[in-house]
């Protein structure tokens, strides 16, 4: 802290930063990453351990014996499907819970979706839930159990063995007294819309696009939820989900609880699909590792939920999903382990005592069985990061000391003015001192000639140079001159620091703004137009991307001085431009342009589809449909769910690039002559 508190030794830091900038922004990006790589090693990460004392996981034993009751629901379930392939039997649930007592309701609600894509016509939806009321409690406290109800001719994964598994539990955990805690069994309709839809009239919150309505039963604080995932034939082992909305996770108790008891029934757990590795030490369990932190991470960012239980975490909600796999090879396992797992999750979860909050809820996980927590993994995106840092300090220091040379040169021109006018009073009152006078007037004008300011010579030798090529005196006329002269006087008095930059960084921000209100003029103006919305929503976007391209020439209008078509003071050394300084400018705008928005949107769908297609124009196929499928789902989201991928990108990345875009496009404007 000496070092800091004192001006000189600080001085000489940031010195030392300014002039190795460039070797240590190297050393820092690539210590991070090699740092942040590093974690996905075992060695390198925590073995998962349970904070929470009271979770008690596999303390009694699990009593569920019900195949009977769930081979006889799926059975039941089937020929309700085969009567309607659209719609899923609401009403058969409904009746099968109010056959065991449990206080059952309908949730009616309704769905207006943005951009008129059903034509301001509301959609319905309804869900099914039922309470099980604690004998030992007030329903103060609750436990949620879900699964989606899905149609026969869904593209999705069913979920009939799960819907069974539920009512074959809601049958046991009836007869059960030992419960502090009421349960709510929850089937939704039309997938994260409906769970969205009953915890909006849950907690009584109003929304725009998703109308909840009223629900009629209502219980207490929601601790936790589970969400099941569960086909209807025999499963191999659990995939467990646990990314939510806008990157949101679960309590890391409540994962290795469900891990805990999985393997404790005999049960495999994979993350991501992918298993843990046998020989952690190998190459193969490096790269399974990896990947696994890769997914996650990239699943996080991506701000979509990757089960329906990401919606209870906006709520605070400790809330994740088991999806059942079915098996390729192995021994499968019944439904009825499945029960007995959720059967001790719930009876774990009736012994808290309060909300999970002692263990993480920011980490990363490597495997199962490990994971990587917050203290860990944000030094080496530190270094990262400080890489960013180091070179705006760089950037800085020269800025200022630009700024001092200037007003040193401006203080010395104004010291030779001073000196000038003194002189001239002595003539007045000394007559006698003409000759030191006429020295002194000699000395004077020699020192405000060499004091005269750097950027002023410029403009001179400037004019200069250009008189010349263009013929001397005669080659200008007496407005052309002035014209000139008007010109460079402007690039000599041209605004410094930020006032420079301001006309880029406020069009930049105008047009992030008409990126994240540009969907709704488009759709608005599309209904002429006979194109599917997806369309119209992509080819619109990528007409302002287009027009974006054009961002420098824009910002050449709005600038103040003329003699600036982007940022920064121009000189005789901004005329000419070798050729490598015109090869380093290509290169600088292709790789920025690579790195735009809209480069970013492919590659992610390229990648998504990167496997599933055989030829590479196939894959480019799949990639296009899935960036307009993918886009048009993210906007929704964001006005369904308030998810942060489209203002983010619209209102942070968008500008950002534009702002660097238009740097890499500074140059002189044309002289009209």
């Amino acid at each position: 802290m000496g070092i800091l508190s004192n001006p000189q030794q600080r001085q000489k830091i940031v010195d030392i930063i300014a002039k190795y900038n460039n070797a240590l922004c190297f050393v820092c990006y690539v210590a991070g990453v090699a740092w942040f790589l590093a974690l996905a090693y075992p060695p390198m990460s925590a073995s998962n351990y349970f904070s929470e004392n009271a979770l008690l996981p596999g303390l009694v034993e699990n009593e569920f014996f019900s195949s009977a009751d769930i081979k006889a629901n799926i059975d039941d379930y089937r020929s309700q499907l085969k009567k309607d392939k659209r719609k899923v039997p609401r009403e058969w649930v409904y009746e099968k819970l109010q056959s065991l007592g449990l206080d059952t309701y309908l949730h009616n609600y309704s769905i207006r979706y943005p951009l008129g894509i059903t034509k301001d016509k509301t959609v319905p939806g309804q869900n099914v839930y039922a309470i099980l009321r604690a004998p030992r409690a007030a329903s103060n406290e609750a436990l949620v159990m879900s699964s989606p109800l899905r149609a026969k001719e869904s593209d999705l994964t069913p979920t009939t063995g799960g819907i069974a598994v539920m009512l074959a539990l809601a049958k046991f955990f009836r007869q059960k007294t030992y419960w502090a805690k009421d349960i709510i069994f929850l089937f939704t309709d039309h997938e994260q819309i409906g769970i969205q839809a009953w915890l909006d009239g849950y907690h009584d919150i109003k929304a725009d696009y998703i109308q909840p309505g009223e629900l009629m039963g209502r219980s207490g604080q929601i601790q936790a939820a589970l969400n099941l995932e569960i086909p209807a034939g025999n499963i191999q082992n659990f995939n467990v989900k646990i990314e939510g909305l806008n990157g949101q996770l679960p309590n890391l108790d409540f994962f290795n609880l469900v891990v805990r008891l999985c393997k404790r029934e005999g049960v495999d757990v994979t993350l991501h699909k992918q298993a843990d590795p046998y020989l952690w030490n190998t190459l193969e369990g490096y790269q399974s590792s990896l990947s696994n932190m890769m997914q996650m991470m990239w699943t996080q960012a991506s701000g979509i939920s990757s089960g329906n239980h990401g919606l209870f975490l906006r709520y605070h909600i400790e809330a994740l999903t088991l999806e059942g796999v079915a098996p390729k090879k192995g021994q499968p396992r019944g439904h009825e382990r499945s029960g007995r797992i959720i059967e001790g999750v719930f009876r774990s979860l009736n012994n808290l005592l309060e909300r999970f909050h002692q263990s993480f809820f920011f980490y990363i996980l490597p495997t199962t069985s490990t994971y990587v927590s917050i203290g860990v993994y944000m030094p080496p995106f530190g270094l990262i990061c400080a890489a960013g840092l180091i070179k705006a300090i760089a950037l800085w220091v020269a800025l200022t000391a630009r700024d001092n040379e200037s007003k040193e040169t401006t203080e010395e021109a104004e010291d030779g003015d001073g000196k000038t006018k003194e002189t001239t009073d002595e003539e007045s009152s000394q007559e006698t001192e003409d000759d030191e006078l006429a020295s002194g007037d000699n000395t004077a004008k020699n020192d405000k000639e060499k004091t005269k300011s750097k950027t002023e010579k410029e403009a001179e030798e400037l004019l200069r140079s250009l008189k010349e090529g263009l013929g001397g005196e005669e080659g200008l006329n007496a407005d052309k001159q002035q014209q000139l002269q008007d010109l460079l006087d402007d690039a000599a008095e041209s605004p410094t620091g930020l006032l420079s930059i301001l006309p880029l960084i406020l069009i930049s921000v105008l047009m992030g703004l008409l990126s994240y209100t540009g969907p709704e003029f488009i759709t608005s103006v599309a209904p002429p137009i006979r194109m599917k919305i997806d369309d119209v929503i992509t080819f619109g976007l990528m007409a302002l991307f287009t027009a974006s391209l054009l961002f420098p020439r824009m910002v050449g209008r709005f600038v103040s001085s003329p003699s600036l078509s982007c940022v920064g003071t121009i000189g005789p050394h901004h005329i000419v431009h070798p050729t490598h300084s015109r090869l380093m400018n290509l290169i600088q705008k292709a790789v920025v342009l690579l790195v735009s928005p809209a480069s970013m949107v492919l590659a992610a769908a390229m990648i998504s589809c990167v496997g599933e297609k055989s030829s590479f124009l196939e894959m480019m196929g799949l990639s296009w449909d899935t960036t307009k499928h993918g886009l048009l789902l993210t906007i929704i989201d964001n006005y369904f769910f308030s998810s942060w991928m489209y203002p983010f990108f619209s209102l942070l990345v968008l500008p950002n690039w534009l702002f660097f875009w238009g740097i890499v496009h500074c140059q002189l404007p044309k002289l009209t002559v």
